[in-house]
């Protein structure tokens, strides 16, 4: 029994090490990212300067010159977001736990107005039913709902108005099997929409960095949005997955703690095992 036991720490410590290792090696991974995209800036920014330059200023240029010279406008445009999304990645490796309860309600109601002049271009309605007060890090959990949101309308029916529907309810455990419960420890929210959707068996695709399941021509971004969602519920030890059916819309579904004290999910999870 002794032998046995000593087998398990041994195995244990060894997990332990394997995990702190390749913390390790995604933290040093995270730095160069950040690194590299910040030294890039300035390099990109006189690329967009000089091009934008010499199209408003040389008379000489022939169409085809300026039609070749706003493309590479245009593709400075696209690296200079890209480059702004992995800086966004990469500090979110920060242990930074500044939580706080915050109302999700507001969040939407600050959104509605940033993509104001977008709902009114494309008709979109946002609806949400009564939304809670939990402990999240505000910032980080508004770009959540902001990425989800602007894919929804990104991603909309041609013919189609958006509408994208936010609601939550309280489950016993942290699992999207689990059954609802009044009083319970986590928050299920979920944003749905009535856009293109997508393939179900593409969903862990879309969580990857740069992953697009639409051209880029018909479709802008970076494919870095919903890694950056991801990224940030698994720092707010919560999960996120969705579900898509092509032509019929997308359904994500997020689930957060009430609470991020310490003390508290340590307790969820002796509850859980």
């Amino acid at each position: 029994a002794v032998e046995t036991d000593l087998t398990i720490v041994r195995d244990v410590t060894e997990q332990h090490r394997a995990e702190a290792a390749l913390r390790r090696s995604h933290a040093e991974l995270e730095r160069f990212a950040y690194a590299a995209a910040h030294d890039l800036q300035e390099p990109l920014r006189k690329i967009q300067i000089f091009s934008t330059l010499l199209k408003e200023k040389e008379e000489t240029l022939t169409p085809e010159s300026r039609k070749n010279l706003q493309k590479i406008i245009d593709s400075s445009a696209r690296m200079k977001t890209l480059i702004i999304d992995i800086l966004h990645y990469s500090k979110l490796s920060a242990n930074d736990s500044d939580w706080e309860c915050v109302d999700l309600a507001e969040i939407v109601a600050e959104l509605k107005e940033d993509f104001e002049l977008v709902l009114e271009d494309k008709k979109a309605v946002i609806q949400s039913s009564s939304l809670p007060c939990i402990d999240v890090n505000k910032g980080q959990i508004r770009q959540v709902f902001q990425n989800i949101i602007n894919n929804a309308l990104k991603f909309a029916k041609a013919d189609v108005p958006p509408i994208i529907q936010i609601s939550t309810k309280r489950l016993a455990q942290k699992s999207f099997t689990s059954p609802e419960q009044k009083d319970g420890a986590f928050y299920l929210i979920t944003i749905e929409d009535n856009g293109i959707g997508f393939d179900q068996k593409y969903v862990d695709n879309i969580f990857y960095l740069f992953a697009r399941l639409n051209s880029k021509n018909k479709y802008e971004g970076t494919g870095i949005g919903l890694a950056i969602a991801k990224k940030i519920i698994e720092k707010h030890n919560g999960m996120i997955t969705a579900f898509g059916t092509e032509g019929k819309g997308a359904v994500f579904q997020i689930i957060l703690p009430l609470s991020q004290s310490w003390k508290w999910l340590q307790q969820q999870k002796r509850e859980l095992f």
